[in-house]
């Protein structure tokens, strides 16, 4: 009977209903997007990151993470092979890394130089599909060719099949140099990645540093879709721990995101409390209005036996029925939007610099969690409940005599 009244109530001046199921629709219609937005933008960046960097799970010799030294290698990548054999689905790729020097004609700078096995690398990481000039890497691996990102030749003033020279210190801590063709240029979605990292053969890679034939720097692993991640990684550890290896997660290696990510959530809370905190100062208003106009009927039903508590939970029930209204309102047209952007994107070209920083693409994707925006409900609802409490508990306390010979 209550919901019922309540149902009847909200129209009875359905001008001021529909004002505030639309600043309610409004609000949730900017938390969605918002919300939806903010985690693709930091879904694309940790994906970029974990794709660019040593994938879901790195392995490598005890101590690299802390060290990455010359002498931190893996002599034989075979226990590490054999140890995720049982595993389905899963992509690998076998590097070896180093600190050295890029020099040009013109200018030299710092870089990471990567060896890759290049067919290993086009199952796995994203370099070979970000080629914007020249070639990838040939399978062979017999000419000294090399990859470099589009912003590290921009600094060098280099172009496609001219020559640099790269120098690092080989396993007996000599200067070891080598002078390498640029095969292609890569672009990808963090400008200092670009700047920093350059990737030729593994083999080439091997004979600069001295290496052995079979030696790795790292081991880098893509699970699949949906795949646990400490699943797998705690019977890696067991396995190949004793062998004085490293089993390392992208959190445990870029904890920085994790941080970021946690952050998050909070910027969620504060989005909430932000905008649906305005959104309750009007229907405090809206409901005090609303029993004001009431008093002499709020009496009469008290006369008739409906206690305070039943008068409170009619308004919360009118309050409910608004939110819920508002909420679905504003959630349809924002999971359309959304729909449609998740194939088109939004295109922030014109902050493609200051988003590359941050390793994200100048086009972001919507990414909808439904964890977030479910804990964003609860607290909407909280808040709108809230601010409902006073006028209720007003209107549960008029005496009965003055209400109903209120004119």
């Amino acid at each position: 009977m209550l919901a019922k009244i309540a149902w009847r109530n909200i129209w009875r001046n359905p001008r001021r209903s529909w004002v505030l199921i639309s600043a309610l629709a409004v609000g949730v219609f900017c938390f969605v997007g918002g919300l939806a937005y903010v985690d693709g933008f930091f879904q694309q960046m940790i994906r970029g990151a974990i794709q660019l960097q040593g994938g879901h799970i790195q392995i490598a010799q005890s101590g690299y993470s802390e060290n990455p030294t010359i002498q931190s290698f893996i002599a034989d990548a075979g226990p590490v092979h054999a140890s995720l054999e049982s595993v389905d689905g899963i992509r690998r790729s076998a590097s070896v890394r180093t600190a050295g020097m890029i020099n040009s004609a013109d200018q030299a700078s710092g870089v990471m130089i990567v060896g890759v096995e290049p067919e290993a690398e086009m199952r796995l990481s994203p370099i070979p599909e970000a080629v914007v000039d020249g070639a990838y890497l040939p399978a062979a691996g017999e000419e000294n060719l090399v990859l470099v990102g589009e912003a590290l030749a921009q600094r060098l003033n280099v172009l496609t099949g001219e020559r640099i020279v790269l120098m690092a210190n080989d396993v007996d801590n000599e200067i070891s140099a080598g002078a390498y063709r640029v095969a292609g240029l890569y672009r990808t979605s963090s400008r200092d990645f670009d700047r920093t990292h350059v990737y030729l053969h593994a083999n080439q890679a091997r004979m600069l540093l001295g290496y052995a034939a079979e030696a790795v720097s790292t081991v880098s692993l893509v699970l699949p879709s949906g795949t646990d991640l400490a699943t797998v990684t705690q019977p890696l550890k067991q396995q190949l721990e004793p062998l004085g290896m490293e089993v390392m997660t992208w959190q445990d290696r870029m904890p920085v995101l994790v941080l970021m990510s946690e952050m998050t959530g909070m910027a969620n809370v504060i989005l909430v409390i932000i905008l649906f905190t305005a959104v309750a100062f009007t229907l405090v208003n809206s409901f005090i209005m609303v029993i004001f106009e009431r008093i002499r009927e709020i009496g009469i039903m008290a006369a008739g036996g409906v206690r305070p508590r039943q008068i409170r939970t009619m308004l919360f029930l009118e309050a409910l029925f608004v939110v819920l209204i508002g909420t679905l309102v504003g959630s349809a047209v924002a999971l359309g939007l959304i729909a449609w952007w998740s194939h088109a994107g939004l295109d922030l070209g014109r902050f493609s610099e200051g988003l590359s920083a941050f390793g994200a693409a100048s086009v972001i994707y919507p990414y909808v969690d439904w964890g977030h925006i479910l804990r964003g409900f609860a607290m909407i609802f909280l808040i709108v409940l809230l601010a409902v409490l006073y006028p209720a508990i007003k209107a549960s306390r008029f005496k009965i005599v003055d209400a109903m010979t209120h004119v």
